[in-house]
């Protein structure tokens, strides 16, 4: 017999949970132990949404069928109880007769809370009334046939038992299971699927599938994780350690570091997992013990954030309100918006939300029902509101996530977002000198394209980082050689400020992340302004280079003199297609300086959509096949250092660009020798993309191996430039001993 339910609210649903540890059923209404112990214990409770049945694993029953079922049955022990419904209340000759068929139906009741799926349970009772005469035949007729008729009319009320089997009761009640310590529901699609993608989460966390709806336009997200198939023992085990009472907590225990709560549980619970193991004499290594310890503190301290953490593939998490009946939906950088199975908890919620209001020292509560924050070691931010401002009583969360580790220009060529030429021409007008604005959508990877160009410029420059959300890996970036200095801008009207302090800290490449108020637009144009001694990257959230020049110039009020400061723009866009969403660079183009009331552009590369692809436009000049070559993802067939005797850049009196003529002469270079590094760069580029296709391994794309070839690469140039032969020579001399 489990314990008494207890019956809470949780956002709009009322839950019944029943402590089954200790009983020796199966925890399961497939057992007809359970099935007796639930009814029984339900019958006595308002109606509720769920039921729970909690031990090491927690199943959940997800139908609001069964608390009916219960109230039936309830209702039907009253009237089996109730001796005015056997025979007239004023004649006690006929009690003994009473008693008999009260005890009839009394053992008939408690086989039917057993077997709700046998309607004939009742129907031989009046088999046992044959031969009855005169006053008892009445008296049967009146009575006993309007009882037990009452009891088929509630039975037959409840469609439910139209469907069940002694072995489907999980299945017509929506049964799920899971690990205790796992919150919410995790619910299977419910429309017919086809599986479209798979792959493996980072540190082998788990596996994500996703599937085409059939008759659904979202796809479904689902996360396959090992704890959901964990042995039973261990998650007794796990269970026992959770529940053990401890009087006081250890010396070492710091509470009041938020930070330190994930490992501080995970030492906690590797040491009551030890304890337990000793106490119940269970085979299990220390090593294991510590793999549940881990896995348990992730959870206590950050949820189902966790696993969402080690997929690289998501770039947002929405929890709408309420989260008990709306499952959180995620947007996957190839197949866009995503809805999962995953109901989690108002409860669980607020509990996140009061811990991590304690990091910033602040409160979650009616009275600051919203929290802005970060979860640094998850690469996330959190935007959450609570009731009374998100109605119900409940709570949602939008939630920003980044990638794991630092994005770089070859992983972008990888993903077929730009090419090895178009890469390697705006990373040099970079390193020359020029201010460039990165521009597109929400989502279109603006913020990561300014991060790749952290390697572009080489860790021998000072890059000054202005950042409002903590977006770029500066950590990793830092344990590579890079030297990066973070400037956090909590407020836009603080960033000239920062500006103007940092003008007199000497030289450096400047990188701003996401400029959108008036007050950051005007201290970003004022910083390009200043590019003879500043370079500048920075995101800009429009869709077009029409958008940013009437949002600065017409809606904003600035001057265009201030729009001519920007000597780049780079656009990126995100497309739909049948395989999924991509991301890509649409346009770069060079603003020019000598126009009035309209700005004037060099397109020097445009989108072939049709063949998915950036091209060149009014960027080289001479041979077009060979221009095409030069474009191409793989260069390990192109001769580029012949190429540069064949091709030119396009000159300004023909539509080509101005600024690259003015930086070469400021430079004190030829422009051909410009265009040769441009095209030896791309050259090396695409032999980065080339090892990794032929290997495999996509971690010679990624900043470890991006860092050192580039190292390798630019050590060959600063010493034989300009002899681009030797360069290459010496670069393929590098990659062969890899």
């Amino acid at each position: 017999m489990g314990a008494i339910p207890q019956v809470r609210a949780s956002g709009p649903l009322w839950v019944a949970e029943i402590d089954c540890c200790g009983c020796e059923g199966l925890s399961s209404l497939v057992d007809q132990r359970c099935r007796v112990c639930v009814l029984k214990q339900l019958g006595a409770e308002s109606a509720v949404d769920q039921v729970v049945l909690k031990r090491g694993y927690h199943r959940i029953y997800n139908s609001k069928e069964l608390s009916k079922l219960a109230r039936t049955f309830a209702t039907i022990k009253l009237m089996v109880h109730d001796h005015a419904l056997y025979a007239p209340r004023e004649e006690g000759k006929c009690r003994g007769c009473v008693d008999r068929r009260q005890g009839k139906l009394s053992e008939l009741w408690s086989k039917a809370l057993a077997n709700p799926h046998d309607p004939s349970i009742f129907e031989g009772i009046i088999e046992g009334q044959d031969g009855l005469e005169g006053e008892c035949t009445e008296c049967t007729r009146q009575h006993l046939h309007k009882l037990l008729s009452s009891i088929k009319a509630g039975l037959t009320s409840l469609k439910v038992l139209q469907r069940l089997t002694p072995t489907n009761y999980d299945e017509v009640f929506v049964a799920r299971t899971k690990p205790f310590f796992v919150d919410g529901v995790w619910r299977s699609p419910k429309h017919p699927t086809r599986l479209i993608d798979s792959y493996a989460l980072l540190e082998d966390r788990g596996q994500v599938r996703i599937y085409e709806q059939l008759d659904r336009p979202v796809p479904f997200y689902e996360l396959d994780l090992p704890e959901f198939k964990w042995p039973a023992e261990h998650i007794e085990l796990l269970d026992e350690a959770f529940r053990m009472e401890m009087r006081e907590a250890p010396g070492h225990a710091r509470f009041a570091y938020p930070t330190r709560i994930a490992g501080f549980a995970e030492d906690w619970y590797s040491t009551l997992l030890h304890m337990v193991r000793e106490r119940l004499n269970i085979k299990i290594s220390s090593g294991k013990l510590r793999e549940l310890a881990k896995r348990m503190a992730s959870w206590l301290a950050y949820r189902v954030l966790e696993p969402f953490s080690c997929d690289d593939h998501i770039t947002d998490i929405y929890v709408p309100a309420p989260p008990e009946l709306q499952p959180i939906y995620v947007v996957h950088d190839r197949w866009e918006t995503c809805e999962t199975g995953i109901y989690w908890t108002t409860s669980a919620l607020l509990g996140i939300g009061e811990t991590l209001a304690s990091r910033l020292g602040t409160a979650f509560d009616e009275v600051r029902p919203q929290l802005d924050v970060e979860i640094p070691e998850l690469g996330m931010r959190l935007f959450m509101s609570r009731h009374p401002a998100v109605w119900p009583r409940s709570i949602s969360i939008a939630i920003r996530k980044r990638r794991r580790h630092a994005w770089t220009q070859p992983l972008f060529l990888a993903r077929g977002t730009l090419t090895p030429l178009a890469s390697s021409l705006v990373s040099n007008i970079i390193r020359a000198g020029a201010s460039a604005f990165i521009i597109g959508e929400k989502g279109s990877a603006k913020t990561s394209k300014v991060e790749t160009l952290i390697p572009e410029i080489g860790p021998h420059e000072r890059i000054i980082c202005y950042q409002d959300t903590e977006e770029l890996h500066l950590e990793e970036f830092i344990a590579h050689g890079y030297k990066l200095e973070n400037v956090r801008i909590a407020n836009p009207d603080h960033l000239q400020r920062q500006i103007d302090a940092f003008l007199r800290g000497g030289e450096a490449f400047w990188l701003i992340t996401e400029v959108r108020a008036l007050e950051a637009v005007k201290a970003t144009l004022g910083a390009a302004a200043r590019q003879g001694s500043q370079p500048l990257v920075t995101s800009f959230h429009v869709k077009t280079k029409r958008e940013m020049y009437d949002l600065i110039c017409r809606i904003m009020g600035l001057h265009e003199a201030a729009y001519k400061y920007i000597d780049f723009i780079v656009s990126t866009a995100r497309f739909s297609t049948p395989r999924g969403s991509v991301r890509r660079i649409i346009e770069i183009v060079e603003v020019l300086k000598e126009w009035e009331d309209k700005p004037e552009y060099v397109e020097l590369f445009v989108d072939d959509r049709r063949n998915d692809q950036l091209v060149p436009k009014n960027f080289l000049k001479g041979d077009e096949h060979l221009i095409r070559q030069l474009n191409s993802h793989n260069l390990s067939n192109v001769d580029v250092i012949a190429a540069c005797e064949q091709i030119e850049f396009l000159p300004p009196s023909e539509g080509g660009s101005h600024h690259i003529p003015m930086a070469c002469e400021r430079l004190a270079i030829e422009t051909q020798d410009f265009l040769t590094g441009i095209l030896v760069e791309a050259k090396m580029k695409s032999d980065l993309l080339n090892l990794s296709q032929r290997a495999g391994d996509t971690s010679y794309l990624e900043l470890p191996f991006v860092s050192k070839a580039y190292d390798a690469y630019f050590a060959l140039k600063k010493k034989y430039v300009p002899d681009y032969e030797r360069v290459l020579e010496g670069w393929r001399a590098w990659l062969r001993s890899i």
